[in-house]
């Protein structure tokens, strides 16, 4: 499993944590032949056949789902192979992704390479660095990737967004195309309005244009002999894609906005790398008790979840309480200016004790009694970190999954003030056993 596929993971894992399941398997590898209830997996290898009556969720290694699944689906993970038929929604993430399933409704993929080309009712999602679509989508379509491929068996009934670096399209488009592209080439049926944003155009012989080609970059579309295009127009735009024209490029950077991205990209950032560099400084002055709450969330995750969700509100009000209360006196007045600006910085290592303990939990499965390295720790705890900031340019996703993460590491933490390692107690109770002397018989007196 490359990086990747266990940036995906590690930002996912917690859901599985926080998620009620019919049936919910932890560890290991999955082997599943049909279910009536839902399936919940967090571990190793996966393998689905058969059909569920419920939902998948799963986060896994490597995966192959050959199903009729009669709830939505949502697979986190490595390589995936899905096959079968989905009667909901369907959620993929990770490396290597291969669908040929019947989708029901919608699909959201992404990965390092995709290959779709099963049947989507519904609207069509893909991102990733290699995307081929062979598939008849009946709604609109957002294609997004390094290199995209449309095949001559792909259909799109709906609109069509696409930007990529190289962009090839056959097939047949009934809605509105716009694309964004370094290069495109187009070879397929065109039934509405095309509008490319792009460096190179060009129109391959068999092309049919039944609506207006309409172009804009720093080179005119080249038109084949052969191609269909009753209505095109060009127009010059300077474009930096791949900066082949750089003559005809016009730099343009509008205040800091642009420089650094929207306001709320450049805060959560900064919010994840504080948590970083919090974290990192905690494994390595208290390594010990940085192992204490990874261990406490092993050994009751459940419980450390539970106090983490009533203590992040909980902690504003026993904050205003102990305003009002050292307020009261003029001694504790002055206490009230160093209280509140460490306030935010232990939520905030809260945070960073979550990302460590998810860390521990995907990273530590062979040998959890003992811990992580220094190095191993801070480095699973960038990879966390890393998939949830991630993960946060995607709101629907990533604010519950970063709020089950703070909910974690703070309800480990406080859990663990109260855990005494069980090797010391006993040691500290229990005098060390001394192995009996033997016992030494008189002899008679010869006497």
């Amino acid at each position: 499993m490359n990086i990747r596929h266990i940036l995906t993971a590690g930002g996912l894992a917690v859901l599985t944590l926080g998620s009620s399941a019919g049936a919910q398997v932890i560890g290991g590898d999955l082997n599943i032949n049909g279910s009536s209830d839902d399936v919940h997996f967090f571990g190793g290898q996966m393998r689905i056949n058969g059909e569920i009556d419920g939902d998948i969720f799963a986060i896994s290694g490597d995966g192959e789902i050959d199903a009729t699944v009669n709830g939505n689906l949502e697979v986190f993970g490595g390589d995936l192979e899905l096959h079968g038929l989905v009667m909901g929604d369907v959620d993929l993430a990770g490396g290597d992704i291969e669908v040929t399933a019947e989708i029901r409704e919608t699909i959201n993929v992404g990965g390092g390479s995709l290959q779709i080309s099963g049947p989507v009712h519904g609207e069509l999602n893909a991102a990733g660095g290699s995307v081929e679509i062979g598939s008849t989508v009946g709604d609109d379509a957002h294609i997004a990737g390094g290199y995209i491929r449309l095949t001559d068996a792909s259909s799109i009934a709906g609109k069509a967004e696409i930007i990529g670096a190289e962009v090839h399209m056959d097939g047949r488009f009934e809605g509105r195309i716009s694309i964004e592209a370094e290069e495109v080439v187009l070879s397929g049926r065109f039934l509405d309005e095309v509008e490319i944003l792009a460096e190179d155009v060009r129109v391959a012989a068999g092309a049919e244009f039944s609506a207006p080609l309409r172009v804009r970059g720093p080179s005119e579309p080249v038109i084949e002999a052969g191609a269909v295009v009753p209505d095109d127009s060009y127009e010059e735009e300077g474009f930096n894609f791949g900066a082949r024209h750089w003559n005809k490029v016009d730099f343009q950077i509008d205040g800091p906005v642009r420089l650094m991205g929207s306001p709320e990209k450049f805060f959560g950032a900064t919010f994840y790398g504080l948590s970083f560099l919090l974290g990192v400084f905690a494994v390595l002055l208290t390594p010990r008790g940085v192992g204490k709450i990874a261990r406490t969330f092993r050994s009751r995750p459940i419980a450390s979840m539970v106090l983490g969700f009533v203590a992040i509100p909980m902690s504003i009000v026993a904050m205003v309480m102990l305003t009002v209360l050292l307020a009261i006196t003029i001694i504790g007045i002055p206490l009230i200016l160093l209280v509140w600006p460490l306030y935010p910085w232990v939520m905030l290592l809260g945070f960073a004790f979550g990302g460590i303990v998810i860390g521990d939990l995907i990273f530590n499965r062979s040998h959890a009694e003992r811990g992580l390295g220094l190095a191993m720790r801070s480095l699973s705890l960038l990879l966390v970190l890393v998939a949830l900031f991630a993960l946060s340019q995607v709101g629907a996703i990533g604010i519950p999954v970063a709020f089950l993460t703070w909910a974690a590491g703070l309800g480990a933490w406080m859990l663990s003030f109260g855990n005494k390692n069980q090797d010391e107690t006993s040691q500290r109770s229990e005098p060390p056993r001394r192995d009996p002397e033997p016992e030494i018989e008189a002899e008679p007196d010869p006497a």
